[in-house]
């Protein structure tokens, strides 16, 4: 990119700055006026709005009105409202909205619209015109370039990382939609932090104890919105993968797991050897994880590097084995209201667990033998916003839960001996439990036969003490 082609990126973004800050035109309705309207973000925590309210007769209420722009899900808003206003002709009037708290998350790099709408204590009103925000991290004075669809915001003086951030995810949304036959309808932005340390603050929590033990590179925290902490290419081509993977897979009513949607992405990277070593282990020594564990991202730090991995080696064999065209065939199949079991049925003839026993022949392992699962039929329910993903780049230990043996402890950071903190949402830090290979629960119930038979022995041998192993599962 040439420097007048920087410099011109740069005046758009501070034009921008100018935009939101400065004083807008006077909206007024029988004396009401509201001028003056600004917005602030000193970092990630939080948004202020202000405005300037000349009302002669007294002000009654001020409502915020906001909504985030989400262009694959549909806009998400809200309102704030004041009405603690005491007699006077003029205000300058504020609302904050927390946008990092245990019950919202709204990212740096969010679209906004937004408008006021004032009352007076006459009963008379005005509503100001829908204005645009841009929700920036204000600690950092940013800049932006833009590569086609892609725009890159980032501080500092490092132009070039700018440039390649910004043809690397362009690169990748393109080689991902080639993949997965599908087009990526918006444009995409990508907020590129120097380090991770300093966009921790702006980053979505996976867990005290996860944060601690994993390094994130990046994260996809919206439709169309991108973090990146470690501006390496294949941690900027895995988080662009993300946005495509959405796109071709996610319907209104259902989902692609995570073992799919991660293996995507890491599948799209230039390489995988952050993976190979965790994957060749677990093949070794028999401690794959069954793919029916892997719907849901894991937050247990010991295993992220065999999650990402194993994901990986078996979107690798699905593409190998079957080809290119069956596998957008599952991605469309799930999008268009299939779970994952009955698309993998209807394109590959299998189910997760068929599958998983196809990729460890492939690797030189046993199949397992599974219980028939009987399926329940009910009415399908939207789901929720699912968490950023994350692509991690190191952690700090390595094991995890297998198809051999149940995880059960939870990991502690380095240093600490007490029990794990609680989650920034005041949850329990979650457990990683593997479902043991014969479906799950019935380790339980032979614990409690076995208990049961035990308590009747030791009684008719005038009591003994009693110890109930769970059994491998």
């Amino acid at each position: 990119m040439t420097r007048a082609l920087r410099a011109a990126a740069a005046a758009g973004l501070v034009l921008a700055f100018v935009l939101a800050l400065a004083g807008r035109g006077p909206a007024d309705a029988e004396g009401l006026e509201a001028s003056d309207l600004r917005v602030r973000s000193a970092d990630p925590t939080a948004i202020t709005f202000t405005a300037r309210v000349n009302a002669p007769g007294g002000l009654q209420q001020a409502e915020l009105v906001y909504r985030v722009l989400n262009p694959k899900e549909g806009d998400v808003g809200g309102a704030i409202l004041r009405e603690d206003f005491v007699a006077g002709q003029e205000y300058d009037v504020s609302v904050t909205l927390e946008t990092r708290t245990a019950q919202r998350y709204i990212p740096i790099g969010s679209q906004f619209r937004y408008h006021w709408h004032f009352t007076a204590s006459d009963g008379s009103s005005v509503v100001t015109e829908e204005e645009s925000y841009l929700f920036l991290d204000g600690r950092y004075p940013w800049v932006s370039i833009r590569d086609g669809d892609v725009t890159v915001y980032y501080y500092g003086t490092n132009h070039t990382r700018a440039e390649r951030v910004a043809q690397a995810a362009r690169s990748a949304i393109a080689d991902t939609e080639d993949l997965l036959q599908v087009t990526v309808p918006f444009p995409v932005r990508v907020m590129v932090w120097a380090s991770e340390a300093d966009g921790e603050l702006a980053m979505r929590s996976r867990g005290i104890v996860f944060d601690e033990l994993v390094r994130t590179g990046g994260q996809r925290v919206g439709s169309d919105l991108l973090f990146v902490f470690d501006a390496t290419l294949d941690v900027v081509r895995h988080e662009a993968a993300h946005i495509v993977t959405s796109v071709a897979g996610d319907g209104p009513f259902t989902r692609i797991p995570s073992w799919l949607d991660e293996g995507t992405a890491v599948y799209m990277q230039n390489s995988q050897l952050n993976y190979d070593d965790a994957v060749a282990f677990a093949i070794a020594a028999d401690r794959t994880i069954r793919l029916r564990n892997m719907e849901s991202s894991s937050n247990n730090p010991n295993e992220v590097n065999l999650f990402y991995g194993q994901s990986w080696s078996v979107v690798d064999y699905m593409i190998n084995e079957f080809g290119v065209q069956q596998f957008a065939d599952l991605y469309r199949t799930v999008r268009e209201g299939a779970a994952t079991d009955g698309a993998l049925q209807q394109v590959y003839g299998v189910d997760q667990d068929g599958l998983y026993n196809l990729w460890r022949v492939a690797k030189g392992l046993d199949p397992i033998d599974y219980a028939p699962r009987i399926e329940a039929t009910a009415a399908p329910v939207a789901e929720g916003t699912r968490a950023p993903l994350a692509i991690p780049t190191s952690i700090g230990g390595s094991g995890g839960s297998t198809d051999r043996e149940e995880a059960t402890s939870t990991p502690t950071p380095a240093g600490e001996s007490a029990a794990p903190a609680a989650t920034a949402a005041d949850e329990p830090e979650p457990t990683a439990m593997a479902a043991s290979d014969d479906g799950g629960g019935s380790n339980t119930m032979i614990a409690i036969v076995i208990g049961l038979a035990t308590l009747l022995i030791g009684g008719g041998l005038g009591g003994a003490a009693i110890y109930i192993a769970r059994r491998p599962g």
